[in-house]
């Protein structure tokens, strides 16, 4: 008997069943748009706008998959489907994208929001929860409280335009927290320059279509003398540590002279035993944290003046509460927050009502999957639509498209629960064990900066502005910034930029 022609019939057999069976489970991928041959959806894989819009759920429900050059992406549009898959699952959908350019070649693994999941990704993770903890967070509110001050002081004497003084803002405050750096005095400071150069060219390697290594990784093996792409991120790469080392080298020279003020930095570098970390993956995990929390806590205080332009009734309402409770004699401070819901209310709603990134950042599924009969293939990119479970009516009520804080408040007047398992009250910090460690720190920033500008001043439109303030544009991917507008700050009494300036002085 011939085993090779007896088994040659065999495995054609099981190599056909395999066939079938995938056939089988890919007929049973949740629904989307079709999309061309070979290509699939490139046009609207590349449209966030698109991708988050409300009428994908009437379209295709909770679950929307479609393709591009086989890379499969999932559209989770409601918030039982994010929890089931996200949180319950979370094992499976906790990993990132490849994304070979920026991972492998710009940042080499390092950047910490992209890295895999996996043995470097816990060690990074570690010490971001901790760093960030809820008891940590504390230490930071000086900062806060200061810069919160200045960002009202420059608003006051501000001629319209915002933009400059909110990015400076946030930026400081990052910056001093990570490094316990000076006040930062512009946003043309070469440091805030340097990372938010960074910030972009990763974005820049992120946008569909802008590497083909993406779509034909093969390509990442050609040498990089005849690939600029490559020689590109790798100078960049080399570029941007150099200067990760240098601020955090910084902490380290203040820790060796017995100046030990809290930072994130001082925190790793006093734990470097416990936490595992290279000086090279402290100094990156510290810039990414600083790159994460700098552009949406601005792009959140854009938002936020946006809506007040709009709903001056809320305005009305929190200086009510901030006259009653903190008074004309002094600006507020963090102390006055659990006696101010309104302005607690207020950052849910800003967070709420537009996150800085609608469909999150991506999870990867690291294995096949089933749901509710739907199959769920390894490596598929899993976008979370936060824009749209964040303005569900179900749970946010029939005006869930506005900017309305008090419906996070009971009929006493007190902040109140809205979603089961989120005490933040929306889904804009992600999910499972990717979830946003920063979220404490955004908080208290936000808390703090709308009391102490809602106290100072009230915010109007210009005299001869024109045409309708757009409360929903929506940037085509990334980062979601408003339309730019314009916007005066009107100090509400006379005494407000003394008081403000007396109470800085407390923190010089």
């Amino acid at each position: 008997m011939s085993y090779p022609l007896f088994a040659t019939p065999l495995i054609g057999l099981v190599l056909w069943l395999i066939v079938r069976l995938a056939q089988r489970a890919f007929r049973n991928l949740p629904p989307g748009p079709k999309g061309l041959p070979f290509i699939g959806d490139v046009q609207h894989a590349a449209d966030h706008g698109w991708l988050a819009s409300p009428q994908r759920r009437d379209d295709y429900g909770e679950l929307m998959y479609l393709s591009v050059f086989g890379q499969g992406i999932l559209v989770v549009n409601s918030q039982r489907v994010a929890v089931d898959l996200l949180e319950k699952r979370s094992n499976i959908y906790s990993d990132r994208p490849r994304f070979i350019s920026v991972n492998e070649f710009l940042t080499e693994n390092l950047t910490f929001v992209f890295t895999g999941y996996g043995d470097l990704w816990r060690r990074f993770r570690r010490p971001a929860v901790e760093g960030f903890s809820k008891s940590v967070v504390l230490d930071f509110y000086p900062i806060q409280s200061r810069e919160a001050i200045m960002l009202a002081l420059a608003l006051m004497n501000n001629t319209y335009s915002v933009k400059k003084h909110v990015q400076r803002h946030a930026w400081s405050i990052i910056l001093s927290i990570n490094y316990r750096l000076p006040p930062v005095e512009s946003d043309d400071d070469p440091v805030i320059v340097g990372i938010v150069d960074h910030v972009q060219w990763v974005g820049h390697e992120l946008e569909p279509g802008a590497r083909l290594v993406e779509l034909f990784p093969w390509m990442r093996y050609i040498p990089s003398r005849f690939a600029k792409w490559k020689r590109y991120t790798q100078y960049w790469f080399i570029q941007d540590s150099l200067r990760h080392e240098r601020l955090l080298n910084k902490v380290a020279d203040d820790l060796a002279k017995g100046i030990d003020q809290p930072s994130f930095g001082a925190t790793l570098i006093k734990n470097q035993e416990k936490y595992r970390l290279s000086e090279r993956e402290q100094a990156w995990l510290v810039s990414d944290m600083l790159s994460a929390g700098g552009e949406t806590t601005s792009t959140t205080l854009h938002w936020w003046l946006l809506a007040l332009l709009a709903h001056q009734e809320v305005q009305v309402r929190a200086h009510a509460e901030l006259d009653e409770v903190v008074g004309y004699a002094r600006p507020p401070t963090f102390a006055d927050l659990p006696s101010l819901p309104y302005i607690r209310a207020m950052v849910k709603e800003a967070l709420r009502w537009s996150p800085a990134t609608p469909l999150g950042v991506p999870h990867a599924s690291s294995a096949d999957d089933w749901y509710e009969g739907m199959f769920i293939p390894k490596g598929t990119i899993v976008l979370p639509n936060m824009g749209l479970i964040n303005s569900d009516p179900t749970v946010f009520g029939s005006d869930s498209a506005s900017f309305n804080p008090a419906r996070y408040l009971d009929e006493k007047g007190q902040v109140k629960a809205l979603m089961e398992g989120r005490e933040e009250g929306h889904v804009s910090f992600g999910y499972g064990r990717r979830v946003c460690p920063g979220r404490f720190v955004a908080e208290g920033t936000l808390a703090i900066d709308f009391a102490t500008l809602l106290w100072a001043m009230r915010f109007e439109r210009p005299e001869g502005a024109e045409g309708e303030l757009d409360m929903h544009a929506f940037a085509p991917s990334g980062i979601a910034h408003p339309v730019p507008f314009e916007c005066k700050a009107v100090p509400r009494f006379a005494e407000a930029e003394t008081l403000l300036k007396a109470a800085l002085d407390l923190y010089e």
